[in-house]
């Protein structure tokens, strides 16, 4: 997660997409909390666009959040949805734009296994369901059997910027940041990402309130429209119609799958190029897998970088392996300093700053702030 600097005593970063996924899960989210710490901040603003995932993984995210000392914001700038939703009573400040959507509904599975295996698959989800109604409860005020009944029912239930604060969600609306695109043609919905068809998804919902009860009604006919969804008419019901988006929603997922086993495999190539076009004997083969892993890590400018570099006979970069006396084969990279030599990680900060600043975009993929 790339940490932004507003001012010395504030930053900013992002939270979108699902949680569970490489960049939003509990260990890099923890990090991204003490690194912002660690660099001297006491404000932190959490840019929220989140159609939820892993329960376990946004736990993590949510006991961080309570057990951080900073003073946190988080502003929802597009969707709060599932367990995206669920972070939300970690902290008091939550505001929320005027055009951006919540949803809550009861955690899902989809395990197999005999029947052993769904009894406990069952049991873990009542769990889990448990605590979403107790943290919800203490958030909205509201009696734990009146949640369940209000929107642990099975369904999904969006709420819209001013439900979001009337139950407690958020704080306050905000004016919106970003417009609202009404309209799809067809090579539109055909190359659109998944995260963007849930925010359109999102914006077709036409909500309608009678006293106090949250009825939701889709626009069947858009929603066909924009994604050019075949088999269902505008008289087709929701569930036929939400059943053609998940049959779309598959399509462009293995697409998406596709694009990043291409991608994942370019950039091997170009790493075992790069490796490749060293002096024989520049490394053994141990350090070349390490020398990969920081490609992989860091990205194929960071190592074709440090590569550069390396130009003496007796290979500079190999400090990033071994240890001074080049015997035992020693990984100073940042987290060795952190727990083996915290203070002469700072001291490196002082006196050789290209190598704080290599080890740092090694671990965490940006320049330091």
């Amino acid at each position: 997660m790339r940490i932004r600097k507003i001012d010395n005593s504030h930053a900013e970063v992002k939270l979108y997409g699902n949680i569970g996924t490489w960049f939003t899960d509990g260990d890099q989210f923890s990090q991204m909390l003490e690194e912002v710490e660690a660099n001297g901040y006491t404000r932190l603003t959490i840019r929220e666009h989140c159609f939820g995932g892993s329960v376990f993984e946004g736990n993590v995210i949510y006991n961080a959040l309570q057990r951080s000392k900073l003073d946190i914001t988080i502003v929802i700038d597009g969707v709060a949805a599932s367990m995206g939703c669920y972070i939300l009573p970690a902290i008091e400040n939550v505001e929320i734009c005027e055009n951006a959507f919540g949803m809550v509904h009861r955690p899902k599975s989809f395990g197999g296994g005999d029947a052993d295996a769904h009894r406990n698959e069952a049991k873990l989800l009542d769990s889990m369901e448990a605590n979403f109604i107790k943290r919800v409860s203490e958030r909205t005020g509201m009696k734990e059997t009146d949640v369940r009944k209000k929107w642990l029912d099975g369904g999904d239930h969006w709420l819209n910027a001013k439900e979001m604060v009337q139950y407690g969600f958020a704080k306050k609306v905000i004016p919106a940041t970003a417009k609202n695109i009404k309209d799809l043609d067809k090579d539109i919905a055909a190359n659109i990402s998944v995260e963007s068809i849930y925010d359109r998804f999102a914006a077709q919902l036409q909500i309608e309130s009678t006293n106090h009860k949250n009825d939701k009604k889709m626009n069947v006919s858009a929603l066909i429209a924009a994604f050019a969804l075949e088999g269902v008419t505008a008289e087709s019901s929701e569930a036929d119609v939400l059943k053609a988006l998940q049959t779309k929603f598959s399509g462009l997922e293995n697409k998406i799958k596709e694009l990043e086993n291409t991608a994942k495999a370019k950039t091997e190539a170009e790493i075992n190029a790069l490796l490749d076009a060293q002096p024989k004997g520049a490394f053994t083969d141990d350090e070349r897998n390490k020398l990969k892993e920081i490609g992989v890590k860091a990205g194929v400018d960071a190592l074709a970088v440090a590569l550069k570099k390396n130009t003496k006979p007796t290979p500079v970069i190999a400090s990033m392996i071994r240890d001074a006396k080049g015997d035992a084969a020693v990984t100073k990279d940042w987290k060795w300093y952190q727990k083996n030599d915290p203070k002469g990680l700072e001291k490196l900060a002082e006196s050789n700053a290209d190598e704080f600043n290599r080890l740092y975009l090694a671990e965490y993929g940006v320049n330091p702030a």
